[in-house]
């Protein structure tokens, strides 16, 4: 098993946690971090560093939601930190992408998730093509 820890700027994290669970059920092992107005790096690194302390998992995912923003940056930097530890960082934090870590998770390491959805993150990003339906409709 893989564990699994959110870090995004405001209540994010917990709310994406929060909606992967109306389609999940509980999510065990999956740790919802907060970075508020007013705090620093060091804050969110002290909140990752604390939160390792309960992974019971070999492997760990760490899902946030900006590339080279506060949360991936310290997630980096805990990572750096701790090469001893299998910790990999993903930024572009979305619920396509915690649905498909939480389906994974129970049989899959660090490494196997994380290169699944770098393969299926950019299938989640559509838009609505209105001349498609049209044209479906005119059949």
């Amino acid at each position: 098993m893989t564990d699994v820890i959110l870090v995004a700027h405001g209540r994010l994290a917990e709310a994406m946690k929060n909606s992967a669970e109306m389609i999940f059920g509980e999510l065990k092992n999956v740790y919802p971090l907060q970075f508020l107005v007013g705090e620093g790096l060091d804050t969110v690194v002290d909140r990752i560093t604390e939160q390792m302390k309960s992974v019971t998992s070999d492997s760990v995912v760490i899902i946030t939601d900006i590339f080279s923003g506060t949360p991936f940056n310290a997630a980096c930097a805990y990572s750096m930190a701790h090469p001893d530890q299998n910790v990999r960082v993903i930024s572009g934090m979305s619920l396509p992408i915690v649905l498909e870590v939480a389906a994974m998770r129970q049989e899959h390491d660090a490494d196997a998730i994380v290169n699944h959805v770098l393969e299926v993150g950019k299938d989640s990003i559509r838009t609505f093509d209105k001349s498609s339906i049209e044209e479906e409709e005119d059949l």
